[in-house]
């Protein structure tokens, strides 16, 4: 990974990525969220449909190794962003390609961005 790289620097990539997946034709928005509450992600992507509100939440985590942190973290903004009429379709963690993601649970998508990749050593 390149030394200087910071998680906001992912931004662009996840955001291109996000809009592949959920296209705004289908009825969903993309926010990228403000992160000096500290209780936000840093993707929310939703639409409404029949009076409901689809909602997937999507953490950007510039490191090789995921960790019992990140996942608590991720499940926490879930809670705080579902509940009423709002359904969460799907959480999401992204990281660097060739990142360590053996800890995480079959519930959590992973998408790894290839511009950004951790190196092995050994």
């Amino acid at each position: 990974m390149r030394k200087k790289s910071r998680e906001e620097d992912m931004y662009p990539y996840v955001w291109r990525n996000l809009r592949n997946r959920y296209p705004a034709r289908d009825g969903w928005k993309i926010r990228k969220e403000d992160r000096r509450k500290g209780y936000e992600p840093d993707f929310v992507v939703d639409r409404y449909v029949n009076g409901e509100v689809e909602r997937v939440v999507v953490e950007v985590k510039l490191t090789c190794k995921v960790d019992p942190s990140h996942l608590r973290q991720l499940n926490r903004y879930v809670r705080n962003l579902s509940g009423g009429n709002v359904r969460i379709v799907k959480k999401i963690l992204v990281v660097p390609a060739g990142a360590d993601t053996t800890n995480v649970p079959k519930d959590v998508e992973v998408m790894y961005l290839r511009k950004f990749t951790c190196r092995t050593t050994g």
